[in-house]
């Protein structure tokens, strides 16, 4: 009878285990699946990071201020609805930069 038991315990146990092996591979395919809808949705573009996208612009826009362009520059941010970059919504830094570019050309 003791052999049955153990045998019993040795069955529960890979039943345990069983269970969390199927939990893992559920976990892996929902992390997978959403992986995937996110490199989708991506539209192939590369993640901006809006920090270094401040530092890029505000060194554009300190170029043209030296160049003598100042109060373009000034007119460039409200333009954006800004007195500073500081105040310009990240997701406009883009157009500010290639605007600034284009100051006296």
């Amino acid at each position: 009878m003791s052999a049955m038991n153990d045998l019993d315990l040795q069955l529960k146990e890979a039943e345990n285990q069983l269970d969390q092996a199927k939990d893992t591979i559920q976990s892996i395919r929902e992390l997978l699946s959403s992986n995937e809808h996110e490199a989708s949705s991506d539209d192939g573009q590369p993640k901006r990071n809006p920090v270094e996208d401040k530092v890029t612009v505000r060194k554009m826009l300190a170029k043209k201020s030296a160049e003598g362009y100042t109060d373009q520059v000034k007119a460039l941010l409200h333009k954006f609805g800004a007195e500073k970059l500081s105040d310009v919504d990240p997701k406009d830094y883009e157009d500010l930069y290639y605007s600034a570019e284009g100051l006296g050309q």
